[in-house]
């Protein structure tokens, strides 16, 4: 195990989405705009037309990842992860009229009406993901 701790908060930003835009591309745009380096995904909701996500497949050493795309009306009930070194790494759980799902978010998902994404900015921090040796990026202090 291991824990890290930031000396502090930032900024607090909120992406407001609309029709036909798609969130992980919208988030990365903003990070890179705005230079966040680490932050938390704190909450995410909306209204989807499309969400492309992947899963584990199998409980190997070396992960499996299954690949899967949802074209439906769907109920963004989550989004929540971290930005490590510029890059997000976000999960989700959204239903349709079927089914719940939950995953790791794909570019792809594209909002029906409306999607708000929050962010909190962590600051005096250096964290960087490397991978262990089955390939899983940890977080790790540069």
């Amino acid at each position: 195990m291991n824990t890290f701790v930031s000396q502090g908060y930032g900024r607090h930003i909120i992406i407001n989405l609309t029709k036909g835009e798609k969130i992980l591309e919208a988030i990365e745009s903003e990070v890179a705009r705005l230079q966040i380096q680490n932050a938390i995904v704190t909450s995410g909701i909306g209204a989807l037309r499309k969400a492309t996500f992947h899963r584990i497949a199998d409980t190997q050493d070396q992960p499996t990842n299954e690949m899967l795309t949802v074209e439906a009306p769907i109920e963004l009930g989550s989004v929540q992860g971290l930005i490590i070194g510029s890059t997000p790494h976000l999960h989700m759980t959204f239903s349709d009229k079927q089914r719940a799902y939950a995953g790791h978010m794909e570019h792809g998902c594209e909002v029906q009406y409306l999607a708000e994404i929050s962010i909190l900015e962590l600051t005096n921090c250096d964290y960087v993901r490397r991978p262990d040796p089955f390939g899983i990026d940890f977080i790790q202090q540069r």
